[in-house]
């Protein structure tokens, strides 16, 4: 039986996610009078969000070139005869899949893009991977409306932030409000991190 090859996207996002957690931590609980605990756990959410999006992108990749089992021993055949490599699949997703070619990428941290491209390219497990990724108590969307905000930092995306509901200034997403506790002792920046491995876990079964 061919070894899953979900197995490192997954182990890579934990290891990354565990590293980022430690940092916010560091730098939240620490004196915040320095500008660098900001900048540092700022980046935390910039950085935790890249990592999240590229286990998306690679979770679709692999379920459309196939020749492997999701973690759960199920088989997965390639998903199009036109695949004939890992590389060649993002062309064929941007060209003959869509309506009229396409300049970029999805945007892989978006659910609702994730699984649209995951239909065109018709992979095998899109209904586990749908009900994951599209799981109404993923934190994907509200780590993104975050991020958002931190890498663009237009009044837009402050209000959208905001609208989470992680931050008690009304005006200013302060970064270190995620480190207050949100369920079961954890910080708002624990249960993130928890839920996006707990989705992650779920897609690939």
């Amino acid at each position: 039986m061919p070894k899953c090859a979900f197995e490192y996207p997954l182990r890579k996002f934990r290891s990354e996610a565990n590293w980022l957690r430690l940092e916010f931590a560091r730098s939240a609980n620490g004196p915040r009078t320095a500008l660098s605990s900001q900048l540092v756990c700022e980046m935390v959410v910039v950085r935790l969000h890249d990592s999240w999006t590229r286990f998306c992108r690679e979770l679709i990749v692999l379920s459309a070139y196939g020749n492997t089992t999701t973690l759960s021993g199920n088989p997965i055949s390639k998903s199009n005869p036109l695949i004939t490599d890992r590389a060649s699949i993002i062309p064929l997703l941007m060209s003959s899949l869509y309506r009229k070619p396409q300049r970029n990428e999805p945007r892989w941290g978006t659910a609702r893009e994730c699984i649209d491209a995951a239909t065109r390219l018709g992979i095998q497990n899109l209904s586990t991977v749908a009900a994951a990724i599209g799981a109404a108590n993923s934190p994907a969307d509200q780590l993104r409306i975050v991020r958002n905000f931190y890498a663009h930092r237009k009044k837009e995306t402050a209000i959208n932030a905001i609208g989470t509901g992680h931050f008690s200034h009304p005006f200013h997403p302060i970064v270190f409000h995620l480190n207050a506790l949100a369920s079961a002792g954890m910080t708002i920046m624990d249960t993130w991190i928890q839920g996006l491995e707990a989705v992650a876990t779920a897609a690939i079964q």
